[in-house]
Order: structure tokens, then sequence, then C-alpha cells
């Protein structure tokens, strides 16, 4: 078993959970980190973000993220929505959502054979990939900014600085400075739109000039005007009138882009777009299917009424012969005659989906995004990212070594997000690379 040989990696995980910070150094001496302290602390840096992101996701109403057009709200999430920026990362997250959803909003030609009745149903699964990948983006940003406001630190120390803040930009700031949160608020404010387009362009943004504006500006002026930050402390889950306001209040009117001829897709391209959305969403209908499951059962024990939110992570075990084995997160209401009520729970499910359409629950269990620090190593190798419980048996493995784990934020091939929302007009990159790779050149 895959937990069983993993114990034989070693104890390095558990004990680099927080590696003591060593004496000052000179400027540009990367020696008194070791790689393994920088990779610990990179992987509790996007275990930070990641939890950032769920509790983003927890915040915003279902039906907005399950819209495949329009305002595509899940896009907004995963291909505009980075943590960094004058706030609290996961107010950063929720209103860089908001404002790439509605400055951007999709447009996309039809997909002869890609659309079904139950275009929205699938899209309840958000991406793990793409949210992993905007995870990593983030940390590059982060990183790009800190950088660039603090240039005299070394790769270590902002990585130690980003991760004693919680990955919270003007924290680090004002930590690495040793001065006040209001002091680095100063800071951003007067260098943030050169520091934004920076830590854009890092974690790249489709649009890192606009969105550097949008942060170092627009953001500032709309928040001073409309108290969006109270609007956010005061609502801890926005309804789609809260959304519709932050959209209107973030964009009271789109961004000019220039005019650009019609894209014209190649059948090839089209036949290639169709066919992956289809798999896509086959594979999603399997893994709601198991959700929908796992949670009839935790409810037949419990007692409880609960409904399903989104799904916020789906890993399939590829560590000896787990073909079948998933480990998945989704958001769940608790229920109170036919409502839903109170901010969703995280959920973790280990799930045996056998291509017979047969589904075994193994484990379903709440777990809590502060306390809940489990890790397994056959997600962490498949690049996934989940929330384990701590006290829970699971398949997988709960220990390995750092370097045995690619930590980098190149994610080179396409992923299912990319098909999912793909848009005509902007991602006019993608559609050339996918003429490439289906014509050979």
């Amino acid at each position: 078993m895959a937990g069983r040989r993993s114990r034989r990696r070693g104890q390095r995980a558990q004990a680099a959970v927080k590696p003591d910070r060593p004496e000052p150094h000179p400027v540009g001496d990367d020696e008194a980190w070791t790689q393994s302290d920088m990779r610990a602390m990179r992987r509790r840096l996007l275990d930070t973000i990641h939890r950032s992101y769920l509790d983003a996701i927890s915040r915003l109403p279902p039906a907005d993220l399950r819209r495949t057009a329009g305002l595509a709200l899940a896009r907004g999430l995963l291909v505009g929505g980075h943590c960094f920026g004058p706030l609290h990362p996961v107010h950063n997250i929720v209103v860089n959502s908001i404002w790439y959803a509605a400055a951007f909003p999709l447009r996309r030609p039809v997909i002869t054979g890609a659309e079904t009745d139950d275009e929205d149903e699938v899209p309840a699964l958000l991406s793990t990939d793409g949210l992993t990948r905007i995870c990593h983006r983030s940390l590059d940003g982060l990183l790009a900014a800190l950088h660039h406001l603090c240039p005299s630190l070394t790769t270590g120390e902002a990585l130690w600085n980003l991760f004693s803040a919680g990955a919270d930009l003007t924290a680090s700031i004002a930590l690495a400075n040793g001065t006040s949160r209001s002091s680095a608020e100063r800071v951003i404010a007067s260098q943030g739109l050169d520091a934004f387009q920076v830590a854009a362009e890092a974690a790249r943004h489709p649009d890192p000039a606009t969105f550097a504006q949008f942060l170092s500006s627009a953001l500032p002026a709309a928040n001073a005007q409309h108290n969006i930050v109270q609007l956010l402390l005061m609502k801890r889950v926005l309804a789609t009138r809260h959304v519709n306001y932050l959209s209107n209040v973030l964009v009271p009117s789109p961004p000019h882009e220039p005019p650009k001829a019609p894209l014209l897709l190649s059948p090839q391209v089209v036949q290639l777009i169709a066919s992956q959305r289809k798999q896509i969403k086959e594979t999603g209908k399997q893994v709601i299917n198991a959700v929908n499951k796992a949670l009839q059962d935790y409810m037949s024990r419990s007692g409880e009424q609960m409904t399903v939110h989104s799904v916020c992570g789906a890993s399939l075990l590829k560590e000896e012969g787990l073909d079948n084995c998933y480990h998945i997160n989704f958001l769940a209401y608790y229920m109170d005659s036919g409502s839903a009520v109170g901010a969703p729970v995280l959920f973790f499910t280990e799930a045996i989906i056998l291509s017979s359409g047969d589904t075994d629950i193994r484990l379903c269990v709440p777990v809590h995004l502060v306390t809940d620090i489990g890790v397994c190593f056959a997600c962490e190798i498949n690049r996934k990212k989940a929330v384990h419980p701590i006290y829970d048996e699971y398949l997988g493995g709960r220990e390995f070594q750092e370097d045995e784990v690619d930590y980098g934020s190149d994610f080179p091939n396409p992923l299912d997000v990319d098909y999912i929302f793909f848009d005509g007009d902007r991602d006019r990159g993608f559609a050339n690379y996918l003429w490439r790779e289906s014509t050979g050149h």
C-alpha cells in the first residue's frame, strides 16, 4: 500500500512545518536557508493560499459559480482571482474574481457538440488543477511584489515573511520593514502600481496592466467610496445581489479593449474543444455523484440535513494501484425548513469510483481549514491540493520527503478550466496552441 511504503520515507515533512528563522545575513546571500527549508516554506505557503481560496469559495453564491457564460464567476476566480492586492488575501480573491468576471465577461463561439442541456451541472465541480494553478501563480505574484517593495530581501527571507504573515502582502511588508500595518499600507499606496504590475506579470494574469491599475487605483477608490471591506466583513456569505452590487461598483464601465477580427476556429480545434469538454463533464458527473452519495451517508449517520454548495477539489490517486480512489473536498450547507443556513462546511471524502458507476465511500468527515493539517503523498505528488483530516485514516501516505514533490509553478499543458471557459475573443494563444497540437505543426 502507498500508505505503508511512504511511511519509510522519513519524518521530514512533519518536522519542516515551520523552520526557525536564521540569523540575519548579507543581502543576496541565501546560504542560511537550505533548499529543504525553502521547499518546506513554499509548500506551507501554498497550503495557506489554498485555504484562503477555499474560504473565498465558501463565501460566494454557488449559482453564480456555476454560470458558464457572461459573468462567469468560476472563470473569474480560476483565471483572474489572484490572492494579492491591498486587502486581506481572502477579500482580495473575492474582489479580484468578481472584478475580472465583470470586466472581462466571457464571450465564446458556439462549439457544436460541446454544449448540452446540463451545462451548468459540472461547473459545480470547480477545476482542481485550475485551483492549484492559481495558488502557485498567486504565490509567484506575492514574491514578485514583495521583492519589488522590499528589494533587500533574499528569496528565503521573502518566503519566510510571507509564510509568517499568512500570505498577506501588507503584513509581510510590515514584518520585513519592522513597521506597522498602516505604514506598510502607505508603502503600497505610493508604490502599488509598479509593484502590482510586476506581480501580475509574474502571476501570468491575462491583462497585467489593467489589473495593476485596478489594484492600485480603482479598488482603493471604490473601497473608500462604497466601504467594500465593511460589506465583506458584515456579509460572511454573499448572495447574488451582493455579487451584482460589487460588479457594478468595481466595474462602472468595462475596460477598453481594442476591436479584434473574429476568431475563426478550424474544425480540428472545434472538435478538440468539444471532445475535451465532454470528457471533463463525464468525469465531473462521476465525482459529483460520489459527493452526493458521501453526503447522504454522512447525513444518515449524523441526522443532519445538508445540501452541496460546490466541489472544490478532486484528486485521483495514482500511487501503487489506487487508480479508482479519489480524495475530494466539497462544501455543503446546513438546511433548515428547506433553506440553506449559515456558512458552508468543508468536507473531505475518500471514494472508490469504479468504471461501472459503482461508488464506495470509505470516509466522509468535516474538516477545518485551520486545525486540519493532514498530508497525503499521493495528492502532493499528483500536484493536487486537498485539505485532509488529521485524525482519520485514509490512503495515499502521510509521510514523504520534500524533494520528492514538485512545487514549481509551471503548468505547461492546458487545464480543464481552459476548455470549459474557452473565450473566443481573448484565448487566441490557447486556440493557436490547440491548432498546432491538432495538426502536428
